[in-house]
């Protein structure tokens, strides 16, 4: 689609996607059946209703700073897989000098959210989910909003990207010694590994975070706020990091992902500044 069409139809793909995506999942039947329990005023049962304890979405949003900042933190997060999809395989393909390098990046970096999880996870069994969710955050968001200052460095010249891109015959193991004497192309290589490794770090840790501060009984409600937030934002995600590239790509490339980066140190931020007293529980 970018070769016939240009760079901006992997943007329209992706918001058209996930467009779909969202549609179908409006339309899909309630699995969560209804509960019977006996009203404490007389013997027969009653169904329950959605204000008997339940988890309203705009109220949890006025009432806790908790999940405000997890549906902060999860829209930043949608940001940064949007600049997964949407960017950093055209910026890959362009350093890297071709398709095949680009998707090795994209495998290492797959390869690497095996590393983050586990790490995210032993983080948040000793220190506490919200410090978890913080630290993957800012590790991945800084990493994506250094992307502009490692394709600065100093790369290689029109002599070495021609005949690296007209090595066809040779080895991909060949291709990527010659790419290792490119510093921007080390540079990206490494920050794009580190974001996956801070987004598959956080992950785990915005989980365990909304269950520890779910309302009783509402737990899955509650639990789906950032996620149709993370959603919501995964929309419009693709269409903004285009916007920037159109307008800034050219004279600074790799700006679309430090405004993925900045998003998702906002709201990584928005939790490592969370008072720890601030959960809500709603009681009907």
């Amino acid at each position: 689609m970018v070769e016939e069409y240009g760079a901006r139809s992997a943007f329209l793909c992706v918001s058209t996607a996930a467009l779909v995506s969202l549609t179908i999942y409006s339309i899909l039947p309630e699995t969560v059946v209804k509960e019977e329990r006996l009203d404490t005023t007389s013997s027969s049962p009653r169904e329950t209703s959605e204000d008997d304890n339940g988890a309203n979405w705009i109220e949890l949003l006025q009432t806790s700073a908790t999940w405000r900042s997890l549906a902060l933190a999860q829209s930043g997060s949608s940001f940064g897989f949007a600049c997964k999809i949407a960017v950093i395989p055209i910026i890959a393909n362009e350093v890297l000098g071709g398709a095949a390098s680009a998707g090795l990046l994209l495998s290492a970096a797959g390869l690497a959210g095996l590393i983050g999880a586990p790490l995210g996870g032993l983080l948040t069994d000793k220190a506490g989910s919200r410090v978890a969710a913080s630290f993957g955050g800012l590790l991945s968001g800084g990493a994506l909003c250094l992307v502009p200052l490692g394709l600065s460095l100093q790369g290689m010249d029109s002599t070495t990207t021609t005949a690296i891109e007209g090595s066809g015959s040779s080895s991909l193991v060949e291709r990527l010694v010659s790419l290792s004497s490119s510093p921007e192309a080390t540079a990206f290589c490494i920050l794009v590994i580190l974001w996956s490794i801070g987004a598959s770090a956080q992950g785990p840790a915005l989980t365990a975070l909304g269950q520890e501060n779910a309302p009783l009984g509402s737990e899955a409600t509650a639990l789906g706020l950032p996620r149709a937030v993370g959603d919501g934002t995964y929309i419009v995600a693709p269409l903004i990091l285009g916007y920037f590239s159109d307008k800034l790509g050219d004279t600074i490339p790799g700006i679309s992902c430090t405004i993925a980066g900045s998003a998702i140190c906002l709201g990584s931020f928005a939790l490592l500044l969370l008072d720890k007293s601030t959960s809500v529980q709603i009681d009907r």
